[in-house]
């Protein structure tokens, strides 16, 4: 009798996981996240993150995309209204996620004469356990708004991350508090150049010199920081630094 009411319990869950994976809500509202991320020129957003922007608890997605609960015609209002993601698609699938003539991601952002604003996601000082890659810092108030068409000049969006300054080892040309924008699709070292580079799990924003002696990170408060040689197999170079925001 046991045997038979635990084959029934794990056919039941079976059943369930496999019910929750194919939610249909479950996939549109995964959906949306995901056109909310291209539309910031993000790779992809967080549960937490996709629930600020249009202004629901993370509980709320999580239970959607667990397949648990039904996207609820208010919700689905609240992402229209943020995302332009059609109400009618989320209820019922049916028609088009976008409304017709809304372009998403970076088209939209290329349009001639486009002065929207497209935003730009900050990054933590410490990095990934094992990978060394970057992690974007979920706990920040809000992604960074920049001009899409000066940010367009500078280089892809998705490739562009931001980062606080710490400390007074780039005094003058960075103070502590400072934001600097990086691209991180260009990654080749470059002499003279600030450049943020990973070490020991740790982010570096600091200027790079190449020389017959080696790599050294070098800081522009010179008076008070040596320059560091680094072991160049060790490190990680993460971007180039190409804009700077700070107090006078």
């Amino acid at each position: 009798m046991e045997d038979n009411k635990s084959q029934y319990e794990a056919v039941s869950i079976q059943k369930t996981n496999q019910k929750e994976k194919n939610s249909a809500y479950a996939l549109r509202m995964k959906r949306a996240r995901q056109i909310a991320a291209e539309d910031k020129g993000l790779t992809k957003l967080s549960q937490a993150m996709f629930a600020k922007m249009v202004g629901v608890h993370p509980s709320v997605i999580s239970h959607i995309e667990a397949g648990t609960t039904r996207i609820q015609p208010e919700m689905a209002r609240m992402v229209e209204k943020e995302l332009g993601v059609r109400q009618a698609w989320l209820l019922t699938g049916e028609g088009q996620a976008r409304a017709e003539g809304a372009v998403p991601g970076e088209s939209r952002r290329l349009a001639p004469g486009n002065s929207d604003f497209c935003n730009v996601k900050k990054v933590k000082s410490v990095l990934e356990v094992g990978t060394g890659q970057l992690v974007e810092d979920e706990l920040s108030e809000a992604l960074y708004s920049f001009r899409s068409d000066w940010l367009l000049r500078k280089g892809p969006v998705c490739d562009m991350r931001l980062a606080r300054i710490s400390g007074d080892s780039m005094f003058p040309t960075l103070g502590d508090g400072d934001l600097v924008l990086f691209d991180t699709s260009k990654t080749e070292p470059l002499d003279g150049k600030i450049m943020a580079v990973g070490i020991d799990g740790l982010l570096y924003i600091k200027r790079l010199r190449v020389s017959p002696d080696g790599f050294f990170l070098v800081s522009d408060n010179r008076a008070v920081y040596e320059p560091w040689r680094m072991n160049f197999e060790a490190a990680k170079f993460l971007g180039l630094v190409i804009w700077h925001c700070g107090e006078l």
